[in-house]
């Protein structure tokens, strides 16, 4: 348990033990430096919590990958300076802006069915792939393709072992995961907001019950 800051609202800190303690953890365990350029696959609140985390790490470039339009349309607005792509197109846009063939980092937020393949692929010789997705199938690893390019995957899931360090890196504000919250509702009217949230309605990212 860590104790939440006086200076540190509840919604501030709403994520703390969640998606942002998932995305600290990946960048973390990336390794990631200031030469990189690091691709983030899935820009869902994960992914979002992700981009922030990986910003602290201050490397040459991010870039994110997601597939919905409304969710590149919440990152061009909150973080104009961050290159998009989509699924579709991000091996030719990541070849056009890494420096070695592809990206040095990739972090795999998405799970869905192409995007393990499309981490790796997306990814140096010599990579390092860091995957906190949840999969709704178990996923193949064809060595026989990946032949060559060398690379070192991480993986797992929440790790709630650095609430502490993000709770104070909140508290400087040098995190803020407020702009997430796109819908507030009393729990009173807590069915309509799991209907909301459910079914992606409304440009929904996260829903704070108040």
């Amino acid at each position: 348990m860590n104790r939440i800051p006086d200076s540190v609202s509840d919604e501030q800190a709403l994520f703390v033990g969640d998606v942002l303690a998932t995305g600290f953890w990946a960048a973390r365990i990336s390794e990631i430096t200031v030469d990189d350029t690091v691709l983030i696959i899935g820009a869902g609140p994960t992914g979002i919590c992700t981009l922030l985390c990986v910003m602290l790490k201050q490397p040459k470039r991010i870039i994110v990958c997601e597939k919905s339009e409304e969710r590149l349309r919440f990152v061009q607005e909150h973080y104009p300076d961050v290159p998009l792509t989509t699924s579709e197109e991000c091996k030719d846009f990541v070849l056009k802006y890494s420096d070695h063939g592809g990206t040095d980092r990739v972090l795999e937020v998405a799970g869905a069915d192409d995007t393990f393949r499309l981490a790796w692929e997306c990814a140096r010789p010599n990579a390092i792939v860091t995957v906190v997705a949840l999969y709704d199938h178990p996923q193949v690893l064809p060595l026989p393709d990946m032949y060559g390019k060398n690379l070192t995957f991480k993986t797992g899931g929440v790790d709630g072992c650095d609430c502490e360090e993000v709770l104070r890196l909140i508290e400087e504000g040098r995190i803020d995961t407020t702009p997430l919250i796109t819908h507030r509702f009393p729990l009173s009217e807590i069915e309509e907001a799991y209907r909301i949230f459910e079914n992606k309605l409304d440009g929904v990212i996260k829903v704070a019950i108040v």
